[in-house]
């Protein structure tokens, strides 16, 4: 028996879970002991993260999970965290943090990317080097739009470190750069996998900055005696390093068995993260015009995947009826989106204006006009128009993939919180016209807890792991026309073809 605690850290709250490792054959057992809500905070330098409260909320999950693994008889063994990806922060020598780390929906980040690209000659150059799919989000343009403002901060630093690893370092007190977080930044060469100096240096960028980077599972050191103190731990727990990105961790706990099935995995939730995982990374033409990211992942693999704008539209919705004093829960919002007509009004998830806070429903209404679409008026027809371009976008993103890669995609494996939208998993289903496999919801958490487990020789490699998580979780089939209980059979939602063909236009400015 085993017991860790996985800090998982998504872009609007954080949780403190502990995964207890026991049985013959072995199963995870997960226990929520914190959850806390954090948000970016405004200042005249732009949104940064309130990295202290989150601080703060680590100690208590700490101090928690002690506690309920003493109350249990259990010891608690390791701890570790991932967050959301791209995000940095600057540290002196000394360990001091130099300014507060920005929020990645910074707006000074596109006039930066704009100008990083046209330095190192065109976004086809640029990806040649990093296979990263070009968004302003990138730690790169980031690092670009901070330099350009306040080059004295990067003058004072010693050390430039993801959020995660500023974590890990607070909890340890060991500075170190985990390679899937890493990996976010645009940052890294495609083909060692290593940072990309000679582009950092023509960026003007101080190398010193870069630190060597640690693959997942490896063990940072133990909590410092601070933390101990503070968290009221009398044993020296280890500090492992997870897959530090969220979504490299949910797809280590993607429960692939069967090994001759060709599968494809989707991150749901916030955001939505489409692809494959590879043994090496990949880069054409093609690739860079869809465009597909090269991200690692545990194990020396490579998340070959796309970015598309998730379950962020309906939250966005959400928020605004909030702010008007509606209150709506999510489910609420699905079941009204099913009472309306179908395929009325279909937007591109991936249009830049949608990933901007504020005024969704403006901006899903002016988008509709502006492409002689009805405007959604109620809050059912807003969300139905959100989930089914979803979809589309998700089958539009399936027949890229096996395009690019001259593969076949059998399966579609959805991890994440995004999951229990069975509306969308239906209309998932539907679209690709082949098996969805829904499960585990809290795979992030998961894959961090067994990775830890991994490092600490708990478990073999990456193929137990999966197996572990298989027997451990119930999953869900839609539109799986081969199983014989009654969570399978066909979708229950029929897409006229010309609705695909619709969304296709759409996409290409038709």
């Amino acid at each position: 028996m085993s017991a860790h605690l996985a800090i998982d850290l998504g872009a609007s709250s954080g949780r403190a879970i502990v995964g207890v490792l026991d049985g013959n054959p072995l199963k995870l057992a997960l226990e929520e002991v914190h959850r806390f809500e954090h948000q970016p905070c405004p200042t005249p330098a732009g949104p940064v993260w309130d990295l202290t409260g989150i601080w703060l909320n680590i100690l208590e999950g700490l101090r928690k999970a002690n506690a309920w693994c003493a109350a249990s008889g259990i010891e608690l063994a390791s701890v570790g965290v991932d967050t959301w990806g791209v995000d940095w922060a600057l540290v002196g020598k000394s360990g001091e943090l130099i300014g507060l780390p920005h929020c990645y929906r910074d707006p000074q980040n596109v006039a930066a990317l704009e100008r990083v690209v046209k330095q190192v000659g065109g976004k086809e150059a640029l990806y040649a080097r990093n296979g990263i799919q070009l968004m302003p989000i990138n730690s790169l343009f980031q690092v670009a739009a901070r330099l350009a403002v306040e080059p004295g901060l990067f003058g004072a630093a010693e050390r430039l470190m993801f959020i995660p690893d500023l974590f890990h370092f607070w909890l340890s007190g060991e500075m170190t750069t985990e390679r899937t977080i890493a990996s976010t930044s645009a940052m890294l060469d495609l083909k060692t996998g290593d940072w990309d100096r000679e582009l950092m240096d023509q960026l003007g960028v101080p190398n010193r900055l870069l630190g060597p980077l640690v693959d997942a599972g490896t063990v940072l050191g133990k909590l410092t005696d601070e933390v101990c103190t503070s968290a009221g731990i009398s044993h020296r727990v280890q500090v492992i390093a997870p897959g530090g990105h969220d979504t490299s961790a949910a797809v280590a706990a993607v429960p692939v068995i069967d090994k001759a099935e060709s599968w494809a995995y989707l991150s749901s939730g916030t955001w939505s993260l489409l692809g494959a995982e590879l043994d090496h990374s990949f880069a054409s033409p093609e690739s860079c015009a869809a465009p597909f990211t090269n991200e690692r992942g545990f194990g020396g693999t490579v998340r070959f995947l796309k970015n598309i704008g998730g379950l962020w539209l309906v939250q966005e919705l959400r928020r605004e009826l909030l702010e008007k004093g509606e209150t709506i829960s999510f489910a609420e919002m699905v079941d009204q989106a099913r009472g309306v007509t179908p395929f009325q009004t279909l937007i591109d998830p991936n249009e830049s204006r949608f990933a901007a806070p504020g005024k969704m429903a403006e901006r899903i209404r002016r988008f509709a006009a502006e492409t002689n679409q009805p405007e959604p008026q109620s809050v059912g027809e807003l969300v139905r128009c959100c989930l089914e371009s979803l979809a589309l976008s998700y089958r539009h993103t399936v027949d890229l993939l096996e395009s690019v890669l001259s593969t076949k995609i059998d399966v579609l494996h959805v991890v994440g919180g995004g999951t229990q939208n069975q509306f969308l998993n239906e209309l998932t289903a539907a679209t690709l016209e082949r098996p969805v496999i829904c499960g585990p919801v809290e795979a992030t958490a998961i894959g961090n807890l067994l990775t830890q487990a991994i490092g600490a020789g708990n478990l073999s490699g990456l193929p137990e792991l999966r197996e572990v998580v298989a027997r451990s979780f119930e999953l869900k089939y839609f539109g799986d026309h081969n199983r014989d209980d009654d969570a399978g059979g066909p979708p229950i939602i029929s897409i006229p073809p010309e609705v695909f063909s619709r969304y296709q236009d759409l996409v290409a400015g038709v």
